[in-house]
C-alpha cells in the first residue's frame, strides 16, 4: 500500500471552502503536503480553476455560493471520472449523501475537521493517482518517485549520492533481471575501469541508508532488486 504522504509533494490540489477560518487552516496544512494548492470560495471559481490548471485532487465543501460542492462534482465527473474528489460537510442527512452516491466520491470529511482524518482521507484518495503517476514501491515503506527522482523511507527523504542514485535507478529499470557487474561499470563509469570492490562498496553504502535490504547479491554475476513491483 502506498501511504507515504510525502510523495504528494509533486501533486496539486484544488480546495473549495467559503468559511474563511476553515479555508486558512486547511490551506496551511495542504501547503505542507502538496506542490501546488489552489483555494477558492465558491464552486463556480473552483470549476474554472479545474479547467485552467492541472489538478490532481479536489477537496470541496458541499454548501457554497454560486455553485455547491455536489454540482461542482457532477460537472467535473462529466469530464473526468478518475480525479479523486473529497467532500467536506456538516450534513449527516441521508438525502445529501445519497445525492453523492453516483458521483464516485473518494472520501468524506465531517466538520469540524480533524487533522488526522484529513491526512488519512487524502492518503486513501490519492493511492491510485500516486500509483498511476510514477511512484514505484521498493518495499512496504520505501518508495521511489520517477518524477522527482527521490527515494523515501518511512516518510523521510533518503539522501543518496550521485552514483548511489544512478545505481539504484539502473536496478529499478532492470528489476526483472540481474544486472551484471559489467553493466553497472559501463553505465556508472563509462570511461573508466573499476574493480569489483568499488561496485561492492557502492552497494554497501546504499544498503546502510535503508532499514531493509532491498538489493540482492547474485554470486559471481551481479545484483538485482528484491521488489514487490509486480505484485
Amino acid at each position: 500500500m502506498i501511504n507515504n504522504i510525502l510523495l504528494l509533494k509533486d501533486k496539486s490540489v484544488l480546495f473549495a471552502e467559503d468559511d474563511e477560518i476553515i479555508k486558512k487552516n486547511i490551506t496551511d496544512v495542504l501547503k505542507m503536503l502538496f506542490k501546488e494548492v489552489y483555494t477558492v470560495t465558491n464552486g463556480q471559481k473552483a470549476y474554472e480553476l479545474y479547467e485552467e490548471e492541472s489538478i490532481d485532487l479536489v477537496i470541496t465543501d458541499i454548501k457554497m455560493p454560486l455553485m455547491d460542492g455536489l454540482d461542482l462534482t457532477e460537472k467535473i465527473r462529466k469530464k473526468d471520472y478518475d480525479i479523486p474528489i473529497i467532500l467536506l460537510t456538516n450534513f449527516t442527512q441521508q438525502v445529501i449523501l445519497m445525492q453523492a452516491v453516483n458521483l464516485s466520491i473518494d472520501g468524506y470529511i465531517t466538520k469540524p475537521i480533524e487533522l488526522e482524518d484529513l491526512i488519512s482521507t487524502i492518503q486513501k484518495s490519492m493511492k491510485r493517482v500516486v500509483k498511476n503517476k510514477g511512484v514505484i514501491p521498493l518495499s512496504k515503506n520505501i518508495f521511489y518517485s520517477i518524477t522527482t527522482q527521490e527515494v523515501y523511507q518511512n516518510n523521510k527523504l533518503i539522501q543518496l549520492g550521485f552514483k548511489e542514485l544512478q545505481l539504484l535507478k539502473l536496478l529499478i529499470k532492470n528489476y526483472k533481471k540481474t544486472v551484471t557487474k559489467d553493466e553497472i561499470s559501463s553505465v556508472l563509469w563509462p570511461l573508466e575501469s573499476v574493480s569489483d570492490s568499488s561496485i561492492k562498496n557502492l552497494i554497501l553504502r546504499i544498503r546502510k541508508k535503508f532499514d531493509e535490504d532491498i538489493i540482492t547479491s547474485v554470486r559471481g554475476v551481479g545484483y538485482r532488486l528484491q521488489l514487490e513491483i509486480t505484485k
